[in-house]
C-alpha cells in the first residue's frame, strides 16, 4: 500500500503539471502495487482520475485558464462515449483490456518524446472555424472518450492535441481545459464499468487523497519546471509501465513456450549477444554517426550540472536507455535484482551493506580505469578495435588479460 500510495502523488502531480499522463499510470500503479485484476483496476483508476482531475482543475480555473464552453461540448461527446465504452468493456476479456490500455501507453510515450516540435507545429495549424469546429469537437470527443471508457485511460495527452488543433487554445488553456474533459469522460467511464465490477471504496479513498495533493503540487510546479523536460522524463517512465502491463497481458500459456524462455529467460548465447551489441554498434555508426560509449556518457552525466549545454547529448540518455532496457528484461524474465556476486559473497558475507560498500567501491575504480585509459570496455573493445585503432587494441588486451587473470584466481585458483 506504500509504493501504491507515493505512486499516487506523482500520478496528481503529471495530472497537474501536464492536464493528462497521471490516469496513464493508475491502472499498472493498482494491478502491481495492489494486485487488482484488470477490470477492477481500470474501473478504480477512473473514479480516482475523475476525483484527481477534479482537485487539480479548481486552480486552474480561478486563473482563468479553463475554456468552459469547449470543455463541456468536448465531455459531454466524451462522456456518452466512455459509458459505452465502459459498458462495452463487460464483454471484452480483462487481459484483453490490459493490452489495448499497454498499446495506448506506448503510444502516449512515444507521442510525449516527440516533445515540443510537435505543440509549436500544431499551433501554427488554424483551426476549423464556426461549426465545422464544434462538429470536429463532438466527433474527437466521442473518440477519445470510448478509448477512456475501454481501457481506464483519461486521454490527457490525446485531449490537449485536439484542444489546440481544434479548439485554437494555447498550451496552458488546452492543459486547464483537458481536466474539466478528463473529469467527466472519467466519471461517465466508471459508471459503465460500475454495473458490473465492484470497487472498495475503502481502499479508493487514501489513494484519491494523496493524488490530489500531488495534483496540488503539480499546478505548482508547472510555474518552475520547463515543459519539455518533464514530458521526456515520463514518457520514458510510461514507456517502462507499458512494459509492464504488456508481460502483465501475456497468457500464461505463451510465458511457457521454449521460444519466449530462449528470448526473455534464458542465457543467450555468445553469438546472439555479440551479434546483438553489433548491431546497435553499426547502426549507431550508419545511421546516426554515433560512436558508442558508455564512459563518456558517464563522464557527461557528471559534468552536466557545470555544464548546461551537455544537457542536449545523446549520450545520458542512452545510459538511461541501458537501465531501463535492463529493467524491462529482468520484469519479462521473472527474474528480480539481487546483490548476489559470486565468489565475492564469500569475501563479504551476506552483509547487505557491505554489499553495497564493495559495489560502490568496484564502480569507483571501474570509472577510475576507465578514465586513465581514455575510454571503457565497451568504447575500446567494440567501437575503438572496429575503427582500427592502436590504442584501443592495446587497452583491450589488457582489459581481456586482467579478465583472465582475475577469473583464474577467484575460479580456479581458489
Amino acid at each position: 500500500m506504500a509504493l501504491a500510495l507515493a505512486l499516487s502523488l506523482l500520478i496528481g502531480a503529471a495530472l497537474g503539471l501536464l492536464g493528462g499522463g497521471g490516469s496513464i499510470l493508475t491502472v499498472p500503479v493498482l494491478t502491481f502495487a495492489l494486485h487488482m485484476d484488470p477490470k477492477t483496476a481500470i474501473a478504480t483508476s477512473l473514479l480516482i482520475v475523475a476525483v484527481t482531475s477534479l482537485a487539480a482543475l479548481i486552480p486552474h480555473a480561478l486563473a482563468g485558464r479553463v475554456s468552459f464552453k469547449v470543455g463541456f461540448g468536448f465531455g459531454a461527446a466524451g462522456m456518452a462515449g466512455a459509458y459505452a465504452g465502459g459498458r462495452l468493456a463487460a464483454l471484452i476479456p480483462g487481459e484483453l483490456l490490459l493490452g489495448g490500455f499497454a498499446l495506448m501507453m506506448v503510444a502516449t510515450g512515444v507521442a510525449m518524446l516527440r516533445g515540443s516540435r510537435a505543440d509549436e507545429a500544431r499551433s501554427e495549424k488554424r483551426p476549423p472555424a464556426g461549426g465545422q469546429r464544434m462538429l470536429h469537437i463532438v466527433l474527437h470527443g466521442l473518440v477519445v472518450g470510448a478509448v477512456t471508457g475501454l481501457v481506464g485511460a483519461g486521454g490527457g495527452f490525446l485531449i490537449v492535441p485536439s484542444l489546440v488543433l481544434l479548439g485554437g487554445m494555447g498550451m496552458k488553456q488546452a492543459v486547464a481545459t483537458s481536466l474539466l474533459v478528463i473529469a467527466m469522460k472519467s466519471f461517465a467511464g466508471f459508471a459503465g464499468y460500475a454495473g458490473h465490477v465492484h470497487v472498495d471504496l475503502a481502499l479508493v479513498l487514501p489513494i484519491v487523497g494523496v493524488a490530489v495533493l500531488g495534483s496540488v503540487l503539480g499546478v505548482v510546479w508547472s510555474k518552475k519546471i520547463a515543459p519539455g523536460a518533464l514530458r521526456q522524463g515520463f514518457a520514458w517512465f510510461v514507456l517502462v509501465m507499458a512494459a509492464l502491463a504488456v508481460k502483465q497481458a501475456l497468457p500464461p500459456s505463451l510465458r511457457e513456450t521454449a521460444a519466449y524462455r530462449a528470448v526473455f529467460v534464458g542465457r543467450w548465447p555468445f553469438w546472439a549477444g555479440g551479434a546483438a551489441i553489433a548491431s546497435v554498434v553499426i547502426g549507431l555508426l550508419l545511421l546516426e554517426n554515433k560512436q558508442l560509449g558508455v564512459s563518456t556518457g558517464c563522464a557527461e552525466l557528471c559534468e552536466m550540472p557545470k555544464n548546461p549545454g551537455l544537457r542536449a547529448s545523446w549520450r545520458p540518455r542512452f545510459l538511461v536507455g541501458i537501465v531501463l532496457g535492463g529493467v524491462v528484461a529482468s520484469l519479462f524474465s521473472g527474474a528480480r535484482p539481487t546483490l548476489t556476486m559470486g565468489a565475492l559473497d564469500g569475501l563479504v558475507g551476506a552483509s547487505q551493506p557491505l554489499k553495497l560498500l564493495v559495489l560502490l567501491g568496484g564502480g569507483v575504480l571501474v570509472g577510475l580505469g576507465a578514465r586513465l585509459a581514455g575510454g571503457c570496455t565497451s568504447g575500446h573493445g567494440i567501437v575503438g578495435t572496429a575503427l582500427g585503432a592502436r590504442a584501443s587494441w592495446v587497452a583491450t588486451a589488457l582489459f581481456m588479460l586482467g579478465g583472465f587473470a582475475t577469473t583464474h584466481l577467484f575460479l580456479v585458483g581458489g
